[in-house]
């Protein structure tokens, strides 16, 4: 990794805790860009430093993981990857792929590059053409000229490598992949499958499905379209890597690719769809349920609707599902954490969050581990409707807030921020200061229940910042400062606020104390009102005390 030298760049580890039920341990880069961009499936940002320079790939430390060499990098929303442009001699054949740590994928030689899934890109090459054969239309926008281009040739990519190639009559612009094996429609509307060798099925292809069932001996059989094996029988050769759909249910037993018998259902299901993850849906009597790989009922048949068909059910733990035309969330183990009382009718379903339109124009935020939020918010932005770990709200101020999936707010609002973006992990935030600087913020959240500790705060006798290179060298260049908390220099005059586990400390400092009066002096119990920050007098309306104050940051207890 490279450092990246930025002026006057401010880094700034402090570790945050901003809830007494869950530990989200925050540190936060400043930086100056002419544009820094983060995807919704990134942890890793494109950066360019100044207008006239060339675009890196960073993390959310500020490490440069690329050289400065291209023209532009630009987050893919569906997959963790990055489309790049570099210098060409044409000034078309300039796109390319990198991965989210920078590793060139498909080298930025195409006038045009597809992302088909997550093993399989295209990438293509064109010949000048009149306008009457044309497959692209370039415009110059200083001298409004126009090219005209025809396809070439289409590069295909298995998992990075240049597997084959086709040519423009093989080649439609429809194009499905189904794991290991990808179909093209060509230009006479045919449907083509080739394997990651780029071997072309030795059958006829009757649509671009993985598979069709045709009756053989009296009985139907599935025909894998890619191969033209018969699958779920013995002598078949696929691995469930290698295809989409690996099981096929059969009057209450779930087989295997060759035939195998995998379990034997707990129910007589009326159906079971394929593996989403670690997990499969089920349903009978139109009620949905889900199981896991061994059939165990891992979510019972009590639901009219079951997940939002995410890629992986129960990717952060939770999964949405309605019960008698009402909304709610339900935990891995089958547990209800949002109860059932909204309409579906009213409830937009974002995965882990869903949102209701309130009478008074506000929204009105599920979350799936805990069910309502309290406040609600003029605006919300959730960066993946299939799930999330955290979302970007909006209030009256038009100031932004980011919030976590146990409700925790990690960033509150302020007028701190013209725009704040967090990616689907809720691994990194992006907030947009103005005037072209921006804070990259990493973020680790925790569920209750698993927090660690934060890093040990500087010594209670140092009075300033110290400027100081833990571990080596500013990876931006910059001042690397580890501020000293406010609560630790100076002891409160007043008596400590109850503690989160309900014991409270006297007038004369004793704590640990559970009753009314002090067990070491007898001084009666504070009166009860709403705990406040030590440092700040800053209230916790929620009646509970987190280990630092959201408002300043001092520290309220262990």
């Amino acid at each position: 990794m490279k450092p990246i030298r930025i002026l006057a760049a401010l880094l700034c580890l402090a570790l945050l805790s901003v809830s007494a039920l869950a530990d989200s341990q925050i540190s936060m880069i400043n930086m100056d860009a002419y544009t820094l961009e983060l995807g919704r499936n990134h942890s890793n940002l494109a950066f360019m430093p100044d207008r006239n320079s060339y675009y890196s790939l960073i993390n959310a430390q500020g490490e440069q993981l690329t050289d400065g060499q291209y023209t532009s990098i630009y987050p893919r929303s569906d997959y963790a990857f990055f489309k790049v442009e570099a210098k060409s001699e044409d000034g078309i054949h300039n796109d390319g792929i990198i991965d989210e740590n920078g590793k060139v994928i498909v080298p930025p030689v195409y006038a045009d590059v597809n992302i088909c899934s997550d093993r399989w890109i295209t990438g293509i090459k064109l010949t000048p053409s009149s306008a009457d054969e044309k497959d692209y239309t370039f415009t110059n926008y200083s001298t409004n000229e126009k090219t005209f281009w025809r396809i070439d040739t289409v590069d295909v990519y298995y998992r990075g490598e240049l597997v084959g190639s086709l040519t423009r009559s093989d080649y439609s612009g429809t194009v499905t992949t189904r794991g290991d094996y990808i179909a093209f429609q060509n230009r006479a509307k045919e449907y083509v499958f080739y394997n990651r060798q780029m071997q072309r099925s030795p059958i006829e292809a009757e649509s671009s499905s993985e598979y069709v069932q045709k009756r053989v001996n009296g009985k139907y059989v599935f025909i894998h379209q890619g191969t033209g094996q018969q699958v779920f029988t013995e002598g078949c050769t696929l691995t469930p890597d290698e295809v989409d759909k690996s099981i096929n249910y059969d009057r209450g037993v779930v087989y295997g690719l060759q035939g195998e018998v995998l379990f034997k259902a707990a129910q007589n299901y009326d159906t079971v769809n394929n593996y989403s993850g670690d997990y499969a849906r089920v349903s009978m009597n139109r009620l949905r349920g889900l199981i896991d790989r061994q059939g165990n009922e891992v979510i019972p048949l009590e639901y009219d609707e079951l997940g939002n068909y995410e890629p992986e059910y129960l990717k952060y733990g939770y999964i949405s599902a309605v019960k008698d035309g009402k909304f709610g969330f339900l935990d891995a183990a089958g547990n209800v954490t949002c109860p059932f009382t909204y309409p579906t009718e009213i409830v937009r379903n974002y995965g882990t969050f869903a949102t209701i339109k309130n009478l008074d124009g506000k929204l009105i935020v599920l979350s799936a581990a805990v069910g309502e939020l309290p406040e609600h918010y003029t605006d919300v932005s959730i960066p993946s409707s299939y799930g999330c770990r955290a979302f970007v709200a909006t209030n009256d101020l038009n100031q932004y807030a980011l919030i976590d999936i146990y409700g925790n707010t990690l960033i509150p609002f302020s007028d701190t921020y013209r725009s704040l973006t967090v990616n689907r992990s809720g691994t990194v935030a992006l907030g947009y200061r103005g005037s072209r600087n921006y804070d990259v913020i990493a973020l680790d959240i925790q569920a209750p229940g698993q927090q660690t500790e934060p890093d040990p705060q500087p010594a209670a006798n140092e009075e300033q910042a110290e400027t100081r290179e833990p571990g080596g060298a500013n990876p931006l260049g910059g001042i690397f400062s580890i501020f000293t908390n406010p609560a630790e220099t100076a002891a409160p005059e007043t008596p400590a606020a109850p503690q989160a586990d309900g014991s409270w400390t006297c007038v004369n400092g004793h704590g640990g104390n559970t009753g009314k009066f002090c067990t070491e002096c007898g001084a009666p119990k504070p009166e009860d009102k709403a705990p406040a920050c030590a440092v700040c007098g800053y209230e916790f309306t929620d009646g509970n005390v987190p280990k630092f104050c959201p408002n300043c940051g001092a520290k309220q207890h262990d």
